[in-house]
């Protein structure tokens, strides 16, 4: 019986160390070698093993965007470099998201400080980080922070909870050709809006005279979330963010 006893607290003590091994290790630390075989855009690439990263903690200018040709040139001065990669998991339609470096060089957070990219579902840990570099960009005007003539027209109110946007027109703009987002890759054209001041709701409905349907569902996130209007050359009329 003692031999039994003897030979279960052992295997105890050794389920114990082993169990705090895996819980106190950090998987999200592990890095591996890397290149670059093709640039999608300003932050998804595809390895030379045929793998598509999804660059973590930010959301680059789509095809058609202000900002789009620079980021993604930024990302093909990567192209055929030995790179390191860290992966954090897997996203949407089944590409990797990771963390991408050059020796120590961090591209994922470069991109928010050259003004190429902006934060997007930001790990806790690197909030700091990339809010700091987003407000670098954001004060020198950087890339997708270039300020339109009409910035500072107009007041915007988010109701995160019942999912609308109120906004305020302080100077008479034309809002044909602008468009509104939130952090997301989703816009919506103003091009429908002739009242100074109209409701935009994430839902869907049908429009009215200053009441506007999105028809996306949830857009706001109840924790946190930004928006971003841009008139019809791309330029920053309006940013906030709210959470961070």
């Amino acid at each position: 019986m003692e031999k039994r006893h003897a030979f279960l607290i052992a295997l105890l003590i050794t389920l114990l160390v082993a169990g705090n091994y895996l819980f106190f290790y950090d998987f999200s630390s592990d890095r591996e070698t890397v290149v670059i075989g093709r640039v999608i855009d300003g932050d998804t690439v595809e390895l030379e093993d045929g793998r598509k990263i999804r660059l973590l903690n930010v959301n680059a200018p789509e095809r058609g965007e202000f900002g789009y040709d620079s980021a993604t040139e930024f990302i093909k001065d990567f192209e055929n470099k030995t790179l390191e990669l860290e992966i954090s998991g897997v996203g949407r339609y089944g590409r990797i998201l990771g963390r991408l470096y050059y020796d120590e060089y961090y591209i994922n957070l470069n991109l928010v400080k050259n003004g190429l990219a902006h934060p997007y579902i930001v790990s806790d840990r690197e909030v700091k980080d990339f809010k700091k570099a987003e407000k670098e960009a954001r004060e020198n005007e950087k890339g997708i922070w270039g300020k339109s003539e009409h910035y500072g027209c107009l007041n915007v109110e988010i109701n995160k909870y019942d999912e609308y946007v109120v906004i305020e027109d302080k100077c008479g703009v034309d809002f044909d050709g602008w468009k509104l987002k939130d952090e997301s890759t989703r816009s919506y054209k103003l091009d429908k809006v002739n009242s100074r001041r109209f409701v935009l709701y994430s839902e869907k409905g049908i429009d009215g005279k200053d009441e506007f349907y999105w028809g996306r569902g949830n857009a706001w996130n109840d924790d946190k979330d930004s928006i971003f209007v841009r008139d019809e050359k791309g330029k920053l009329v309006y940013y906030d963010s709210y959470g961070y």
